[in-house]
C-alpha cells in the first residue's frame, strides 16, 4: 500500500500528518541504542563554590545536575577570563574554558543555561543602552569638532556575550571590542550546521578556535582590512546541542585530530525523568542568589586591554603535587592504557584540570589554587573523559542514525514530503549528499518504516500510523 500512499501524498488526498509529531517518532526510532546509555555521576562536590547554585538550579528547575554545572562553569570562566591567568606546568595559561554539553529537546538545556547567565545578559542589556548613547556623543562631538582640535574618541564595544558567530565575525569583535568574550548558545546546532563549520570552512574555524584556546593571540593580513595583530583575547564557550544535531561535526575525526574537540570539556547528562508542573524561580533561591552577586561583582571590575597581563593564579605546594601525579597517570593512561582511544583528550586532561581550578579560585575570590580547587577541577575532567569515551566508544551520537534523521527532517519539508533521488544529493542535506551516504541514510530509514521508496523517488512516512498503513 506505500505507492498508493504516495499517489495519494502526491494528490493531497493523504490525511493531514502532524510534521513534529513525525520526527518526534522518528528521533525515538533512530535513537533505540541510546536508550540504557548509563552516564557517568556529575560530581557537583567539585564545583566548589559554584556547587550550591548547582544543587539549586537542578532541584529546582528539574534538570540534572551535569547540565546546570556546565552552565556554571561556562559563565565563570566568561567572567574571570579577562582578569586572571593559571599556573599549569607549562607555564601560564589563560581561564578559558570550552564546553559542549549533549541533551534532548526538553531536557532544561534553557533553563540552565537562562539562570546561569542572567547577571551577564541583565548586564549586557544595559551596556548596550550606554554604548547607544555614547555612539550618539561620538556623532554629535565630532560633528561639532573644529578643524584643529583632536578627533573624539569612538566608545569601544563593551559587548561580552553571542550566542552565535563565524570566525570573522569574532575577529572583528576581539579587534575592536573588549579582551573576554564569550559565544554561549543552548542552540549550537546553528553553529555546527552553520558556514563556518561548512565541509570547507570546517578546519578554518577549528584552527582560530584552538589557538584562541591557547594564548588568545589574534593575528590576521587582510587584503582590505590591513595587518591585525592583538594579543591577550579570551574567548569562552558553551555549546548546549541535541546529540544527533552535533553527530556529524563530533564524529569528524579530523577536528579530533586537529585538537579541536579535545579542547572541550564535555557533560552528557542521562535524559531526565517525567517532570513535575511547579514554577522555576531562580530568584528567589539563596544559593542562586548568592551566585548572582558575585557574578556582578566580577562584572563591575573593569577588564585590561590586554588578559595576557593579567595576574597567573599560582599552584600551592599540594596542588602542584596532586597536578604532577595526574600529569603522569594521563601520560600512562592515554598512551599505553584505558584512554587510547581519547588519547588527544587525556593529553590536555592536566591542563584542563589547572584552567578548572584557576576558574573555582577566581570565582572564589582566592588568591591561590588550593589542592580543594585541584581535587574538583581533576574530578571535572575525569567526568568529561568518562563522557568522551562514551562518544566515542558507544559511537553515539550514531553518525548514520543522525544521517538519516536528517534526511527525514528534510524530506518532510517537501511538496506531499516527497522527493527524487537525485534532488537529495544534488539539494539536500549536507550529510547525504553522495550516492552512498543518501543510499546509507535511505536503508536506514527503509529499516525503520520511515522512508518508501519506488520510482526513484523517496517518500517520508509517518512512524506507527502511516507506516504500519504501509504494511497492510
Amino acid at each position: 500500500m506505500s505507492a498508493d500512499l504516495a499517489r495519494l501524498r502526491a494528490a493531497g488526498e493523504a490525511p493531514a500528518i502532524d510534521r513534529a509529531e513525525a520526527i518526534r517518532r522518528a528521533r525515538a526510532l533512530l535513537a533505540q541504542s541510546l536508550k540504557g546509555r548509563q552516564a557517568p555521576v556529575y560530581p557537583v562536590g567539585a564545583l566548589g563554590p559554584l556547587a550550591p547554585a548547582c544543587e539549586a538550579i537542578a532541584s529546582a528547575g528539574q534538570v540534572q545536575p551535569a547540565m546546570a554545572g556546565q552552565c556554571l562553569l561556562g559563565a565563570a570562566s566568561l567572567l574571570t577570563q579577562g582578569l586572571f591567568n593559571v599556573e599549569t606546568l607549562n607555564g601560564r595559561r589563560p581561564l578559558s574554558l570550552y564546553l559542549l554539553t549533549l541533551g534532548d529537546s526538553g531536557d532544561g538545556k534553557s533553563t540552565a543555561q537562562g539562570a546561569a547567565l542572567a547577571p551577564v545578559n541583565d548586564w549586557q542589556r544595559r551596556e548596550a543602552i550606554r554604548y547607544s548613547d555614547g555612539l550618539k556623543d561620538f556623532e554629535r562631538d565630532k560633528r561639532k569638532r573644529k578643524g584643529d582640535e583632536d578627533a573624539p574618541e569612538a566608545p569601544t564595544c563593551p559587548f561580552r556575550l553571542v550566542s552565535d558567530a563565524t570566525v570573522e565575525g569574532l575577529r572583528r569583535d576581539l579587534e575592536s571590542g573588549v579582551c573576554s568574550q564569550g559565544v554561549f548558545t543552548d542552540e549550537a546546532a546553528a553553529i555546527l550546521s552553520g558556514y563556518g563549520m561548512s565541509a570547507d570552512h570546517r578546519n578554518k574555524t577549528a584552527g582560530v578556535f584552538s589557538k584562541l584556546w591557547d594564548a588568545g593571540h589574534l593575528s590576521v593580513s587582510r587584503a582590505t582590512g590591513g595587518r591585525v595583530e592583538r594579543y591577550g583575547r579570551r574567548i569562552a564557550l558553551h555549546w548546549l546541542i541535541q546529540p544527533m544535531a552535533a553527530s556529524e561535526s563530533i564524529g569528524d575525526p579530523l577536528l579530533s585530530a586537529l585538537g579541536f574537540w579535545p579542547r572541550f570539556i564535555a557533560a552528557w547528562p542521562e535524559p531526565l525523568e517525567p517532570r513535575l508542573a511547579q514554577d522555576f524561580r531562580p530568584e528567589l533561591l539563596p544559593a542562586v542568589a548568592n551566585y548572582w552577586q558575585r557574578c556582578n561583582e566580577l562584572l563591575g571590575l573593569a577588564l585590561p586591554d590586554d588578559a595576557g597581563e593579567c595576574p597567573a593564579l599560582p599552584l600551592a605546594g599540594e596542588a602542584r603535587a596532586m597536578l604532577g601525579q595526574a600529569f603522569e597517570r594521563f601520560e600512562r593512561e592515554a598512551r599505553r592504557g584505558g584512554l587510547q582511544v581519547v588519547k588527544p583528550f587525556a593529553l590536555r586532561a592536566s591542563e584542563q584540570a589547572c584552567r578548572v581550578a584557576g576558574v573555582l579560585t577566581a570565582f572564589a575570590g582566592h588568591a591561590e589554587v588550593s589542592a580543594e580547587a585541584m581535587r574538583g577541577a581533576l574530578a571535572l575532567v575525569a567526568y568529561s573523559l568518562k563522557t568522551w569515551q562514551t562518544i566515542v566508544d558507544e559511537g553515539a551520537p550514531d553518525e548514520r542514525d543522525a544521517g538519516g534523521l536528517r534526511l527525514y527532517e528534510w524530506l518532510t519539508t517537501r511538496p506531499a514530503w516527497c522527493e527524487s533521488l537525485s534532488t537529495i544529493v544534488n539539494g539536500g542535506p549536507a550529510c547525504v549528499r553522495t550516492k552512498d551516504k543518501r543510499n546509507a541514510a535511505l536503508s536506514l530509514l527503509e529499516a525503520a518504516g520511515l522512508v518508501h521508496v519506488e520510482g526513484g523517488k523517496a517518500l517520508a512516512l509517518f512512524a506507527g500510523a502511516v507506516a504500519e498503513g504501509a504494511k497492510q
